[in-house]
């Protein structure tokens, strides 16, 4: 994580490539809210043009002061804990929603046309270089996607808890990066602190692991599913075939029964024409 301290000149200021972002985009971080007063910001882009208080009275995009204190109801995490914050918006849309810990908890509609600016900077840590509005809180994994995530993506970020990473199928719109983030040159006090997530990660690689494991055991099995339900076919019809094989033996030995059984006739019949036979040979010669 990011702390801020709180001062005026405790800030991150770069300017960011937003081609990708002017017509749609979402932004996601967390936040620990260390102080109170004075409105404290996280970050702002372009001053109005999109900016947030960790107290939710100010939430505007395109300098709209439409949202401004109707949202305090809804930030009432207590200071020292952490919170999720989304906001979404795109040209198509032309709606601009504000989500807490998952949640949507306001949006205002934008004026058609209206596109994000480019070429401005993206302070962290203030409303702009040293203003007034410092936010003296802690920060962690914000980032920017060329996307205007859905509800479920946002509940999908936060339910995760502060030590999960983004959703892989999120990876690719991601357009400003946390990790790069934590490599800009930084004004004032502005320094790294433990999250304490090292074993909740080590824990979610095993659970990949394991679960990279399971998909190719569970691959396998169904290969095997597969082969055992061609080897039940292949059987099935072997045994069809040899029902007819055996079927045709039968009908085979009944005919050769049937056959013996005619040459047995014919045997008998051939035998008694020889006796005939004789008995006329006996009969010519009492003749003679």
């Amino acid at each position: 994580t990011l702390r801020f301290a709180y001062d005026a000149s405790s800030f991150i200021s770069f300017q960011p490539d937003m081609n990708l972002l002017t017509e749609k985009f979402s932004i996601c971080l967390w936040i620990r809210k260390l102080q109170s007063g004075n409105n404290p910001c996280p970050f702002a882009y372009h001053s109005n043009e999109l900016f947030m208080t960790d107290n939710g009275y100010y939430n505007r995009l395109f300098s709209s002061t439409s949202l401004d204190g109707t949202l305090t109801s809804k930030f009432t995490t207590p200071i020292g804990t952490w919170f999720n914050y989304c906001s979404t918006w795109s040209l198509a849309s032309r709606t601009f929603r504000v989500y807490v810990n998952g949640g949507l908890v306001g949006s205002q509609t934008t004026a058609s046309g209206r596109r994000l600016q480019t070429g401005q900077k993206l302070v962290l840590g203030n409303y702009y270089a040293r203003s007034g509005h410092r936010f003296g809180g802690e920060m962690f994994n914000f980032n920017m996607f060329s996307k205007e995530l859905t509800a479920t993506e946002v509940a999908t970020i936060s339910s995760g808890g502060l030590c999960a990473e983004i959703p892989e199928q999120l990876e690719e719109y991601r357009v400003i990066k946390w990790e790069e983030i934590l490599k800009l040159s930084r004004s004032g006090t502005v320094y790294d602190t433990d999250t304490r997530c090292a074993p909740f990660l080590e824990l979610q690689s095993r659970l990949k692991v394991v679960e990279n494991g399971a998909t190719v055991t569970q691959g396998k099995l169904k290969v095997a599913v597969t082969e055992k339900s061609s080897l039940e076919v292949s059987l099935n019809r072997t045994q069809t075939e040899l029902l007819n094989v055996q079927g045709l033996f039968n009908s085979t030995q009944e005919e050769l029964v049937a056959v013996r059984g005619e040459l047995g006739t014919t045997e008998g019949e051939l035998n008694e024409t020889k006796l005939e036979l004789e008995e006329t040979k006996l009969e010519l010669k009492n003749v003679t």
